[in-house]
């Protein structure tokens, strides 16, 4: 057997297909770390058409017709709080958000003196808030805003707490832990990953006490509670370890990913191999030569089926290998003495586990789904001799999978927890994970999966075991 295997392998790693598909791997690795790497988060905040639309429209008003003044001080307000804006640059910065948030109002407070009232003492005093605000945000003062609006949100809150609002309450709370964890661990208003973990720990903890509220069955709940409390602790645990555990877009993030960032490449590679060990021989004329060999037929194709499987492994070693190179070298190695982060269910809390036990646990996991689909190619490649038709079956086997998964979800199809595809990913049960499905678990998946197993194999190895090779 183990001579059978080593004759395999060498076939194998012959072929210049899987050279060429590794080499395409490694090309796409490459460029999804170079993006990565030097995309432009900042979010492009254009205010020139904001601008020229309301210019237009304030040529059109009169402030001193009764008709126009709110139209027109409105108009003014927003020309006004745009060209502020548009001095510090076209993109999303904290100074965008402090205007908004702030100096609208006194702009419009300024407009209203000055149009509407006609309040000189008024206007003045308003303008002496506003270049105090200004000069705030040109020395970089940021805290002082959240400091302002911290204040404001307290004052809120203390008002709730009279009125006994819950829902008003709650909501305050969650914003007054925002804006303190903003001032404790210096995080000023943007749009990168520390201002997300906010707004995710914040979005986790509405979703929580929506939950509570909906009518939803047990099971339901019990999968959308599970997201939101991994939301929830995962951002949590960076916020206050000022830590970027939950980045998915750096080297260290492509990697605990691996299998969402590069499967595609991996599925394909396991398919082709398992879809043409069989039928290669046959078209080319070698199984005699194979067969005449003093091992029974059961042990040969066996021995393909096990080398299958082994070169799918070096495969996810290789592309594994590749991301941990690559994104070393073209971010930093640095990233990967960070430890994965993930929230265990059983025990309720936020757990760092080493990046190789990671990676392991998360191919335990995917090994099921990648050998169920190389089996189905290896038996259409046995059973047909038909490399073209084992591949593509193969390969549409992966891509139907998901979607009819969504379609059971949709229709509520109870029966669909018999078919293999809700049952195949066995990541779905680590760290206390409840299933996508209701009447799984562990023993059951694994149950179906060792019985499409067999219901492929069988028939292959009866057909293998049977065939006439006199006329190939």
């Amino acid at each position: 057997m183990i001579n059978l295997i080593r004759n395999e392998l060498s076939k194998v790693f012959h072929k210049k297909s899987i050279y060429i598909m590794l080499i395409v791997t490694l090309i796409f690795i490459i460029a999804c770390n170079v993006i990565y790497k030097y995309k432009d988060d900042d979010i492009k905040y254009g205010v020139s058409y904001q601008i020229e639309y309301y210019e237009e429209t304030i040529k059109k008003l009169d402030p001193n017709n009764e008709n126009d003044v709110d139209m027109y001080i409105q108009a003014k307000t927003e020309i006004e709080t745009a060209k502020l804006i548009q001095n510090y640059g076209d993109k999303y910065n904290w100074q965008m958000r402090v205007i908004n948030s702030f100096m609208r109002d006194v702009i419009s407070q300024m407009n209203e003196c000055l149009y509407r009232e006609k309040d000189t003492a008024k206007y003045e005093e308003a303008k002496k808030e506003y270049e105090m605000l200004v000069a705030k945000i040109n020395s970089g003062d940021w805290k002082y805003f959240v400091q302002k609006e911290l204040e404001e949100v307290q004052k809120d809150l203390e008002q709730a707490r009279k009125e006994n609002s819950e829902e008003q309450i709650y909501s305050l709370e969650l914003r007054e832990q925002v804006l303190k964890w903003r001032l404790e661990k210096n995080i000023c208003y943007g749009n990168d990953y520390k201002n997300e973990c906010l707004e995710s720990w914040e979005n986790g903890k509405r979703r929580i006490k929506e939950l509570k509220e909906e009518n939803l069955s047990s099971h339901s709940y019990n999968i959308s509670y599970n997201r939101a409390m991994e939301q929830i602790e995962i951002s949590k645990y960076d916020i206050e370890n000022e830590k970027t555990s939950g980045l998915d877009s750096d080297a260290r993030g492509l990697l605990l990913n691996v299998f969402d960032q590069f499967e595609l490449f991996i599925i394909i590679m396991g398919i082709m191999i398992a879809g043409t060990i069989v039928s290669e021989e046959f078209n080319k004329g070698t199984i005699k030569l194979l067969l005449i060999k003093p091992y029974k037929r059961t042990t040969i194709l066996t021995a393909k089926f096990i080398s299958s499987i082994i070169v799918l492994l070096i495969v996810i070693i290789i592309v594994m290998l590749m991301q941990f190179l690559v994104g070393g070298i073209v971010q930093e190695f640095e990233l990967f003495k960070t430890p994965a982060v993930v929230y265990n269910h059983n025990i309720g809390q936020i757990q760092e586990i080493s990046i190789p036990n990671y990676l392991l646990m998360q191919t335990l996991g995917k090994l099921p789904m990648y050998i169920l689909l190389m089996t189905l190619a290896f038996a259409l490649s046995t059973l047909f001799t038909n490399s073209a038709l084992a591949i593509t079956i193969g390969v549409l086997g992966y891509i139907g999978g998901p979607l009819v998964n969504q379609l059971a979800i949709a229709y509520n199809l109870k029966w669909i927890k018999y078919f293999v595809t809700p049952n195949w990913d066995l990541r779905q049960y680590l760290y206390g994970g409840v299933p996508q499905f209701e009447g799984i678990n562990f023993a059951f998946s694994i149950a179906i999966i060792i019985c499409y197993m067999i219901i492929m194999l069988v028939p292959t190895y009866m057909v293998f075991k049977r065939r006439n090779i006199k006329n190939i």
